[in-house]
């Protein structure tokens, strides 16, 4: 009996994890704001509050131990993906990831979104307003984007050019908030499409080395053969 008791309260106590809505807010312009949630608790990240002075404590001289000769350093394996590889991935990636994000888009919210940027004018009119163009026309094209996956209730966005201005000017406040088990739904929805693509990468690359290797060898033997043909040509010459 007291075995079902504590499955029953550590079964609560994951539903209430799960459902536990956790978020962050930034908010920036004059100076740098950053908040995080989980359920009612509010922690100020930035700027961290004051902490309070500790006490110094009477330090005692300490013996230097003896330096240990330090390990020489691994080599990091790198992945190596080349920009063609990212391209390759990035629609394959997007669709899945857009996918996970429509499952769980009643929960995934994005409240406030207030965004105000000013392109300063000087020193280049011309290329501001080709910038203030190119902006607003990524902001228009990405919002319905962004609408259909989460749930944005207030978004403000303001786009201007002061062309009397040298510097350009940016403030908002951005938050963003989701249940936990949104993290579960969408690690995989995500992760394993993610996971075929990158072992399948990993196979094509391999056949793409052994093939650079093997046209590599046949080069080198053909070299060798020309080199070999071409020897007792000059012999009898000399």
């Amino acid at each position: 009996m007291v075995a079902l008791w504590i499955l029953g309260i550590l079964l609560a106590l994951i539903v209430a994890v799960l459902f536990l809505r956790v978020g962050v807010r930034i908010a920036f312009g004059q100076e740098l704001r950053v908040t995080a949630a989980a359920g009612p608790v509010r922690i100020q990240i930035v700027p961290s509050p004051p902490k309070k002075p500790k006490k110094q404590k009477k330090h005692k001289e300490k013996k230097n131990p003896p330096e240990k000769q330090k390990a020489a350093p691994r080599e990091k394996r790198k992945l190596g993906l080349t920009p063609g590889d990212i391209r390759s991935a990035l629609p394959y990636l997007w669709q899945s990831l857009k996918g996970a994000l429509r499952k769980t888009r009643q929960r995934l919210r994005v409240d406030p979104l207030r965004l105000s940027l000013v392109l300063g004018g000087e020193p280049d009119p011309a290329a501001s307003a080709e910038t203030y163009g190119w902006l607003s026309a990524a902001v228009w094209t990405f919002m319905p984007r962004l609408e259909e996956l989460m749930r944005i209730p207030d978004p403000y966005i303001h786009l201007d050019v002061d062309y009397s201005a040298a510097e350009t000017k940016a403030e908002g406040e951005v938050g963003l908030s989701f249940q936990i088990r949104d993290l579960f739904a969408i690690g995989f929805a995500f992760g394993i499409p993610a996971l075929k693509w990158l072992l399948r990468w990993k196979k094509e690359k391999k056949l793409r080395e052994a093939a650079a290797q093997a046209e590599q060898a046949q080069t080198v033997q053909k070299t060798e053969e020309t080199d070999g043909a071409k020897t007792p040509e000059n012999d009898k010459k000399g």
